[in-house]
């Protein structure tokens, strides 16, 4: 009966270890994909900073970084909500409000990004860390600029994730995937 349950033990190890180094190999189990970056000019949001131009009015040139609220503060007008706009969208906003605050009838802003976030790349790079991002980039783009994959790398699919709407989401991407600012890509290691 002994020698029963210990060929019984032995299948059954036998059987569920591929089971088990798939689920704790790759890390990415169980992961869809990541929602695709918005097409398009970058969205802005917390930590992002702008750079502001407005014709006529002196001390209102210069950087202005959005808020944990969302919002940047302008003189002559209150905070407004800037969170998740493009950067037209932004100029848009804030030219409507001088004009609804009766200082312009025809305001002329000029609004460009100064320093929007970094991304960040860890895991199974040569470089791990902080980088400046680039309008378009992709996976491929981030990891070299993490210095490439190390020969242990899973090199065709990595985990991010990123901010939407203020909700960390987590999911898979492939080295075509376009990045966003703010976006947390992790690498790991293969098995086999």
């Amino acid at each position: 009966m002994t020698q029963t349950r210990q060929a019984i033990s032995r299948t059954l190890l036998l059987l569920s270890a591929p089971l088990m180094l798939a689920g704790c190999g790759a890390g990415l189990g169980g992961l869809g994909p990541i929602p695709a970056a918005p097409e398009g000019p970058p969205r802005v949001e917390t930590g992002d900073s702008v750079k502001v131009v407005i014709d006529d009015i002196d001390g209102t040139d210069g950087n202005y970084v959005i808020s944990s609220a969302g919002t940047i503060t302008l003189p002559y007008i209150e905070e407004l909500q800037v969170r998740g706009l493009t950067i037209p969208e932004v100029q848009t906003k804030i030219a409507d409000a001088y004009r609804a605050a009766g200082i312009f009838n025809k305001p002329e802003v000029n609004v460009q990004p100064a320093e929007l976030r970094p991304f960040y790349v860890l895991g199974e790079v040569n470089r791990p860390g902080e980088f400046q991002y680039r309008q378009g980039m992709t996976v491929q783009a981030a990891i070299s600029a993490a210095g490439g994959y190390t020969y242990r790398a899973k090199t065709d699919e990595v985990e991010i994730t990123r901010t939407i709407n203020g909700r960390d989401i987590v999911g898979t991407a492939s080295n075509q995937t376009r990045i966003t600012p703010g976006d947390r890509i992790r690498v790991f290691e293969r098995w086999f």
